[in-house]
C-alpha cells in the first residue's frame, strides 16, 4: 500500500495521522508496513493522537512493545539551520535556551507556524513538549497568543496543554492576563473536559491539577454551568471524571460551592454509578495529618460540601449500604453533636407555638360556649378587644385578660414563624419550593392568620379554620419529630402505608363511587330516629359508603324491604368486593410494607439521619451571620480523643486511613525508581558520549615531529 509520504503527518479533524489512525484501528499490519517503510524516518510520532493523553510513539511501545527497535528517532532539526523558524524549533528541541532567547527577538512572527511534519505552531509545540515551561514563557512574554487554536484540528491551546499532562505550563496560561477559558474544541468539550479526563502520572500532578483548578473557578465564569456543559456526546466535565475513575477530581467538583440544578446533575451521575466507586469517592473526603493511626494528636479533617453535596435521595435509594461507610457515619455523628442544639431549639419553638396555637382555639371554643348559653351578649365571636372588656362571653376581667394575653403571643411566635420561613424562603430558593413539609408550614401560617387575625367574621367559618389548623398543625410536629432516627421508622411506616392505600384507592374509587350512587338510589327513603338521612344525597351517601368500607354497615337500619331482592343482591355484592377483597388487600399491601420498612430499618434510620444532618445543614446556613458565629461549624475532629463515633467506625476510619497511605506511599516508590532508572540512563548516555568524544580526540590528535 502507498501512502501520500508529503502529507503523511497531516492531521485530520479528529487529530490522528495516518499511522494514528492505523492505531486507533488496531491495525498492527499496517503499523508495521509503514515503520518498515524506507520513509520511515520522516514519521512524527511525537504528538497525542484525538483525545488520547500518550504520544503515539508511546502507545507503540505499550501496545507493541516487538516493534520497537523500528520505531524512527524523534524527529529534531539543526541548529545550524539559517532559516530563523526553523532554527527556534531547533533550540526549542535541543532544549537551548539561550539561542532561542536570542533569535527569537529578531524575528517578526513570534510564534511561526510549521507544516509537514509537525502541523502546529512554536507554542502550540512547546507548550506539549516536557520541561519546556521557560521557553512558554519568553513565547508569550514576545506577544504569542494563549487563545490560539490548532488550524487543523481546532483544537485551543489550554485543551491541548492539558492533554499532554503539562500542568505547569497549563498553570501558567491559566495566570496569563486575557486567557479564554470558554474556549471550546471542534467536539464542543471545554477546557474543564480535559481536565476532567486527563491522567494524574506523577504523584505530584494531583496537587498541580488542585491548583489549575483553583485557577480556573477564580476567572469568573460559571462553574455551576460549566459542571454540567454538555459537549456533543452529550459528556459533561463531570461525568467525563466519573467515567474515567478520576477520583481526585469528582471530589474536587463535588467539595464547591453548587447550585441546585449542578447538584441534581451531579447525583443523577453518581445514582448511575457502581456502588463501590461511590463508596471510594467517600474515602477521598476527608484527609488527615501524618501522625500515627492510633496517636492522640491525630486529626480527621472532612471534605464538607463534598458530603453534603452526595445525600441525596436518590443516591441513598440505589446505594443503601454506603450510608454504613465509616466517613459518612463519622461525619454524621460530628455534625449531629454540632447542629443538635439547632434542631432541639426549632422543635423547641414550634412546640411553644403549638401549644399556645391550641390554647387560643380551645379558649375560643370555650367562650363560644358560653356565648351560645346566654352568659353575655355580643355581635360576633372573634377574641375582638374594646373598651367594655365584653368578648365572646367574657363579662370579667380576669377572662379578658386571658384572651388578651393569648392573642398577642400567639401573633409574636406568629410572627417569628413567619420570619424563619421567609428567611429560609430568601436563603435556599428552590430547595425550600421543593420541600413538601414547608408547604405545610406556609398553609399552617395562611390558616393561623386567617383565623385568629379577624378577617373572618363568623363564628362557622372560623370552627372550620381551627380545625384545619389543629390538625396541620400536630401533624407538622409528626413530621418534625420524624426526622429523629429513633421515630423515623414510625413515621415512615405512616408515610408509606398511606401512600399505598392512596395510590391504590385511585383504581378502585370508581368501584366505591358506583356502590354510592346504587345505595342512594336504594336507601334514600331511610330514616333513622326523627329527621336523620343515611343517603339523603350523593354525597353523604358516598361518605356512608367508604365508613362501610372500613366495616361499619349498620346494616340493621337499611330498609332492604324497599326493593327486596335488589337490596339484599347489592350489600353482598358490596360485602364482597369492598369489604372482603379490597379492604384485605389494602390491609395485605400495608402489611407487607410495613414488613419492608421493618426489615429495611436500619437503613431507614441512617437515610433519616442523613436527611436530618441535611436539613440541619441548611437550617443552619439560613440563620443571620451573627447566629452562625457561635455555632461550630468546624469538620475537623480527633478520632482517638473525641469519642463520637463507634468503635467499628473508628477501626474502619483506621484502616481507610491506612490505605490510603500505603498508596501514596507506593506511588512515591515508584516515582523514586523511575527516577533512578531515568538518571541512570541519562549517565549511561553521558559516559557513551563521553567515550565517543575521547575518541574522536584521540583521531585528531596528531603527534607533533
Amino acid at each position: 500500500m502507498e501512502w501520500q509520504w508529503t502529507t503523511l503527518n497531516q492531521p485530520d479533524a479528529q487529530g490522528y495521522t495516518e499511522i494514528g489512525r492505523a492505531l486507533k484501528h488496531l491495525d498492527k499490519t499496517r503499523v508495521e508496513s509503514m515503520l518498515q517503510h524506507p520513509l520511515a524516518k520522516r514519521l512524527h510520532l511525537d504528538y497525542y493522537p484525538g483525545v488520547s493523553d500518550l504520544t503515539v510513539r508511546e502507545i507503540l511501545m505499550q501496545k507493541y512493545p516487538d516493534l520497537q527497535p523500528h520505531l524512527p528517532a524523534p524527529l529534531i532539526q539543526d541548529l545550524d539551520s539559517p532559516v530563523g523558524d526553523i532554527k527556534l524549533l531547533a533550540a526549542l528541541q535541543h532544549d537551548a535556551y539561550n539561542i532561542f532567547e536570542e533569535n527569537i527577538r529578531d524575528l517578526p512572527n513570534h510564534n511561526p507556524s510549521y507544516d509537514e511534519p509537525y502541523y502546529s505552531s512554536l507554542l502550540e509545540i512547546a507548550c506539549q513538549m516536557k520541561n519546556r515551561k521557560q521557553f512558554v514563557e519568553i513565547l508569550l512574554d514576545n506577544g504569542a497568543g494563549p487563545n490560539i487554536k490548532n488550524r487543523f484540528t481546532g483544537m485551543p491551546l489550554l485543551h491541548a496543554t492539558a492533554r499532554s499532562g503539562n500542568f505547569e505550563v497549563l498553570k501558567l496560561l491559566l495566570k496569563k492576563k486575557g486567557i479564554d477559558v470558554s474556549l471550546k474544541d471542534n467536539k464542543g468539550r471545554t477546557i474543564l473536559h480535559w481536565w476532567a479526563r486527563v491522567s494524574e502520572k506523577n504523584p505530584d500532578d494531583k496537587e498541580k491539577l488542585e491548583n489549575c483548578f483553583e485557577l480556573l473557578h477564580g476567572k469568573g465564569f460559571d462553574i455551576n454551568r460549566c459542571f454540567k456543559n454538555k459537549d456533543f456526546s452529550r459528556s459533561t466535565p463531570f461525568s467525563t471524571a466519573v467515567d474515567c475513575g478520576n477520583i481526585g477530581r469528582v471530589v474536587l467538583m463535588l467539595d464547591t460551592d453548587i447550585d441546585y440544578s449542578t447538584w441534581a446533575h451531579m447525583n443523577n451521575i453518581l445514582v448511575s454509578a457502581k456502588e463501590s466507586f461511590v463508596k471510594t469517592i467517600l474515602d477521598y473526603c476527608f484527609e488527615s495529618n501524618g501522625e500515627h493511626v492510633k496517636s492522640e494528636d491525630l486529626k480527621v479533617t472532612f471534605k464538607f460540601d463534598a458530603i453534603i453535596n452526595m445525600i441525596d435521595y436518590d443516591l441513598l435509594l440505589h446505594h443503601k449500604d454506603i450510608l454504613k461507610h465509616p466517613v459518612l457515619s463519622a461525619f454524621f455523628n460530628l455534625m449531629w453533636n454540632k447542629l443538635k442544639y439547632i434542631f432541639f431549639f426549632n422543635v423547641a419553638f414550634y412546640v411553644v407555638f403549638l401549644a399556645f396555637l391550641t390554647a387560643y382555639i380551645l379558649f375560643s371554643e370555650f367562650c363560644n360556649i358560653q356565648m351560645s348559653s346566654g352568659t353575655a351578649n355580643i355581635t360576633n365571636g372573634l377574641l375582638s378587644f374594646n373598651n367594655n372588656k365584653v368578648t365572646c362571653g367574657m363579662s370579667d376581667d380576669w377572662q379578658y385578660s386571658i384572651s388578651r394575653c393569648l392573642w398577642y403571643i400567639l401573633m409574636v411566635l406568629w410572627g417569628l414563624l413567619c420570619f424563619r420561613e421567609v428567611y429560609q424562603l430568601y436563603e435556599d430558593h428552590m430547595d425550600y419550593i421543593k420541600t413538601k413539609e414547608n408547604w405545610l408550614e406556609l398553609l399552617l401560617i395562611i390558616i393561623t392568620f386567617t383565623s385568629c387575625s379577624g378577617i373572618v367574621d363568623s363564628i362557622e367559618a372560623n370552627k372550620h379554620l381551627f380545625v384545619f389548623a389543629i390538625l396541620l398543625g400536630w401533624f407538622e410536629l409528626v413530621l418534625l419529630l420524624g426526622q429523629l432516627p429513633l421515630l423515623s421508622v414510625q413515621t415512615e411506616m405512616l408515610k408509606k402505608v398511606s401512600l399505598t392505600f392512596l395510590r391504590f384507592m385511585a383504581g378502585y374509587i370508581v368501584l366505591i363511587l358506583a356502590f354510592a350512587i346504587s345505595f342512594y338510589i336504594l336507601f334514600k327513603e331511610n330514616e333513622v330516629g326523627d329527621e336523620v338521612v343515611l343517603f339523603a344525597n350523593p354525597f353523604i351517601s358516598l361518605v356512608k359508603t367508604i365508613v362501610m368500607f372500613a366495616g361499619e354497615f349498620d346494616a340493621s337500619d337499611l330498609p332492604f324491604d324497599t326493593l327486596p331482592g335488589t337490596s339484599h343482591l347489592i350489600f353482598m355484592l358490596f360485602v364482597f368486593f369492598v369489604s372482603i377483597v379490597l379492604l384485605n388487600l389494602l390491609n395485605g399491601l400495608a402489611v407487607g410494607d410495613t414488613r419492608k420498612v421493618r426489615d429495611d430499618a436500619e437503613i431507614v434510620s441512617l437515610v433519616a439521619r442523613a436527611n436530618l444532618i441535611y436539613y440541619l445543614f441548611f437550617l443552619c446556613s439560613a440563620l443571620p451571620s451573627f447566629i452562625k458565629r457561635y455555632i461550630n461549624m468546624s469538620t475537623d475532629f480527633s478520632p482517638n480523643t473525641q469519642h463520637i463515633i463507634e468503635f467499628n467506625d473508628l477501626r474502619s476510619l483506621r484502616r481507610i486511613i491506612t490505605e490510603k497511605r500505603e498508596r501514596n506511599k507506593k506511588q512515591e516508590e515508584t516515582e523514586h525508581v523511575e527516577n533512578t532508572n531515568l538518571f541512570a540512563e541519562i549517565q549511561m548516555q553521558s559516559k557513551k558520549r563521553q567515550q565517543m568524544f575521547e575518541k574522536i580526540i584521540t583521531h585528531l590528535n596528531i603527534p607533533e615531529t
